[in-house]
């Protein structure tokens, strides 16, 4: 399930699934929050339809985000179907880090979109996120040391519309 290649989407996003995301967040903090989102690609972007938040298993939740295998297992066969991954960077803008753009290939083949959430805590607003969104886009493929072909994975911004 690649990405739209050389489209610019939309990624739309219901209201009431944006709040579970933030409030999800927001529970997790300090650590990074992590889950899939459900959904579909119709014309022109995709629509998210449902957000399956999954525990964050890293060695180091403050800086890092690991999906639970068991967790991100059902939800790779669950209906509807997968279509990206959220996460949160507790303490830093909502923008893919080195690390994030590292880890792509460990599931980007399966994606289309990439969320990144960080909280506003500005003026003591504690349930409100700032969310930017990325197309998971394929580019070129190369060989790592052992001469395996592995696929390079890159991040578009993408607007949100948030319904």
């Amino acid at each position: 399930m690649a990405a739209l290649h050389g489209q610019q989407n939309i990624f739309y996003i219901p209201s009431s699934i944006e709040k579970e995301m933030s409030k999800h967040m927001f529970l997790s903090l300090p650590q990074e929050a992590c889950g899939v989102l459900l959904g579909e690609t119709a014309a022109g972007g995709i629509r998210i339809s449902r957000f399956q938040p999954i525990r964050n298993v890293a060695p180091d939740p403050l800086h890092h985000f690991a999906l639970d295998d068991a967790e991100w297992i059902r939800c790779v066969f669950s209906e509807p179907k997968l279509i990206g991954i959220f996460h949160s960077h507790p303490h830093t803008r909502p923008v893919p880090s080195v690390e994030d753009i590292q880890a792509l290939p460990a599931f980007a083949g399966l994606l289309q979109m990439y969320l990144i959430g960080s909280p506003d805590l500005t003026a003591g607003l504690r349930s409100h996120m700032h969310l930017n969104g990325y197309q998971i886009e394929s580019s070129k493929v190369q060989q790592d040391q052992s001469h395996h072909i592995v696929p390079s994975y890159n991040l578009l911004p993408v607007p949100l519309c948030v319904t």
